[in-house]
């Protein structure tokens, strides 16, 4: 009776748990900037001039990139994009630099973005710098962000959340983990 019970419970209680699971990208950059944005918010460091800049995410254990080839890499770059416009619409001040000091033209197109340090200003007006690692779990990764201020390199928010495999690493029979080939079934 008591096991008739427990699984009645887990049976009823199972929907709530899916319905508070992240759907989507979208969805779990804005969890993590509502966090981020209401910790700076109730503290006393935000003056409302303080300029944000974010970085790629590391692997926790490591703190190295991940390889280029794991799952994880685009979870990291779909999820960084997508908060600059969930913190740009919190009025969070952001600077991107990455942005060089002019557009570049060419026949495939025009660029304002680039990676080549050459091109970029190498100190950038940042006070705080928002950054991050991952951390494989069984069935997906948690992503953890703080908020670090350049200067003091104090913490000054901090932010996790669980991202489910199925939405970085979707309709794969394998994948690249830890630079390691892994069969999904």
């Amino acid at each position: 009776m008591l096991r008739a019970g427990f699984l009645l419970l887990i049976w009823v209680l199972s929907p709530l748990a899916t319905a508070h699971q992240p759907k989507s990208y979208d969805g779990v950059a804005d969890e993590l900037a509502d966090q981020l944005v209401a910790q700076i918010q109730h503290s006393q460091y935000d003056d409302g001039y303080s300029q944000l800049g974010l970085t790629r995410w590391v692997m926790a254990d490591s703190l190295e990139l991940p390889h280029p080839h794991d799952s994880v890499t685009s979870l990291s770059h779909q999820l960084s994009e997508s908060l600059y416009a969930h913190l740009q619409e919190r009025n969070v001040r952001l600077i991107d630099y990455r942005a060089q000091d002019f557009v570049s033209l060419s026949e495939d197109g025009s660029t304002l973005l680039t990676r080549d340090p050459e091109q970029l200003n190498q100190q950038p007006a940042l006070d705080w710098v928002l950054v991050g690692t991952m951390a494989p779990e069984q069935g997906g990764v948690i992503v953890n962000l703080r908020i670090i201020d350049r200067t003091s390199q104090q913490v000054l928010a901090a932010a996790n959340r669980f991202v489910p495999k199925h939405l970085y690493a979707s309709n794969r029979r394998s994948e690249v983990v830890d630079g390691k080939l892994q069969r999904n079934f």
